[in-house]
């Protein structure tokens, strides 16, 4: 599986405040075992792989996998609207799907990978099925099923959900995290704990530093405070809940950048931010020496373990300054926070048109960072550091951006190399006395 997934200096920036905000969380996990899909990866099928769901009412269908017996497991249909626009029904602007609840050609069902199971033998098929689809997921070697049926209504739904929205607090729960937006940038992030309690807020704020010189000579520079935001719409299912809101950035004088549209994915492993930019000339047309910084700024993880490809860095509280230099000069796509239940992994992925970025980790302990915070000091500050935009042109340029909430002491060169692979779905209709070979 592929997972799907201004102009000038001002939307870079409010672009990479929006790619690095914090995971929302892991639900189980540990050790991949050989035969074993990567438990945070996402399937879905859209459009002509619908088959003869095309037309159905959502509560006419049934997602199956087989194990030990056949059992629903958790999914979601996420709609678009006659404009091809993800449909989000809720919240003060929404735009829902019109009628709700039927399955169209452009929209996609939703499933954990990991969930799939065995195939399923004909004596198996749901009793009254009218049509049913067996959907094969490859990677490798490993090659699981998931099966779904048209059935008279009201189709077995799993009473499972992987993540959880609380509107009112602008929060996503889930088992081993839980984070809070409601402000310009994330500003609660609090772990849960073996028995399930949630723990004290760990992040103080997504901090965000945009600086370059106006030809050349006049210093400017813009922060998360400088963002404005109205919050949009929502659409919280058991796989993913999906935030909309609109920004724009104060320039000063009474001026503002345009307003535009940004949109949060938030699964139970981790939260995926695709951010497209439009540039109307080069960047260093007008500015010289553009550096973007993104960086989560914690309040104590003190004793925690920084992680790249390159290998452990050494513990938070414990890196001597020639430590922190070598680190910060360090050019990677990802890095990890390795603490005692949890693995907090960051990774940045440019687009093709952004390649020639220089990308560095940016990484600072007990500084106040030259913004206002509600509990001071950086314990640490970690993100990535954009330089070296001189070969970006004007256009049309993407990013994503991805936090992942994996097991305390997770391989992680297992899951750089799960994460550079893809899943192969393919989606067969079958009929119901099929024998699905």
């Amino acid at each position: 599986m592929r997972v799907h997934r201004s102009k000038m200096l001002r939307r870079m920036l409010v672009g990479t405040l929006a790619g690095l905000a914090v995971t929302a969380a892991l639900n189980g996990g540990g050790a991949r075992a050989i035969d074993e899909l990567p438990f945070w990866r996402i399937a879905r099928i859209t459009g002509d792989a619908l088959g003869c769901l095309d037309g159905q009412s959502e509560t006419a269908v049934e997602l199956l996998a087989c194990k030990e017996t056949c059992a629903p497991i958790p999914w979601q249909l996420d709609e678009r609207d006659g404009d091809g626009e993800l449909a989000l029904p809720d919240g003060p602007q929404p735009n829902p799907e019109v009628p709700s609840g039927v399955v169209d050609a452009n929209d996609e069902i939703l499933w954990m990978a990991a969930d799939a199971g065995r195939r399923m033998r004909p004596d198996e098929v749901p009793h009254g099925a009218r049509c049913g689809l067996a959907i094969e997921l490859c990677e490798a070697a490993v090659t699981r099923w998931v099966y779904a049926f048209a059935v008279p209504p009201p189709a077995a739904r799993s009473p499972l959900r992987y993540v959880r929205y609380d509107p009112t607090r602008d929060t996503v729960e889930s088992a081993r995290v839980a984070i809070g937006f409601g402000a310009p940038t994330p500003r609660y992030l609090a772990l849960r704990d073996g028995d399930g309690t949630i723990g004290p807020n760990l992040l103080d704020r997504l901090k965000v530093r945009a600086s370059a010189r106006f030809i050349g000579l006049i210093p400017l520079g813009r922060d998360e405070d400088d963002i404005q935001w109205i919050f949009g719409a929502w659409h919280a299912g058991a796989i993913r809940v999906v935030r909309r809101e609109w920004q724009w950035v104060r320039l000063g004088w009474g001026l503002r950048t345009p307003i535009f549209r940004t949109e949060s994915f938030v699964y139970r492993d981790y939260i995926e931010l695709p951010v497209r930019l439009r540039l109307n000339f080069p960047p260093t047309y007008f500015f010289r020496g553009i550096e973007v910084q993104a960086a989560l700024d914690f309040r104590d993880l003190q004793g925690w373990t920084v992680q790249t490809a390159q290998g452990s860095a050494g513990a938070v509280g414990a890196l001597s300054a020639d430590d922190v230099d070598r680190l910060n000069q360090r050019e990677v796509d990802w890095l990890a926070l390795d603490g005692p239940i949890t693995t907090l992994v960051l990774r940045l992925q440019l687009g093709d048109s952004l390649a020639s970025l220089r990308r560095q980790i940016l990484y600072r302990e007990d500084d106040a960072g030259g913004a206002p915070e509600t509990v001071p000091g950086e314990h640490p500050a970690i993100g990535f550091r954009l330089t070296d935009w001189s070969a970006v042109d004007r256009g049309q340029h993407g990013f994503t951006a991805f936090a992942y909430a994996l097991p305390a002491g997770s391989d992680l060169e297992q899951f750089a190399r799960d994460n550079a692979a893809s899943i192969e779905i393919t989606a067969k209709e079958i009929g119901t006395t099929d024998e699905h070979r």
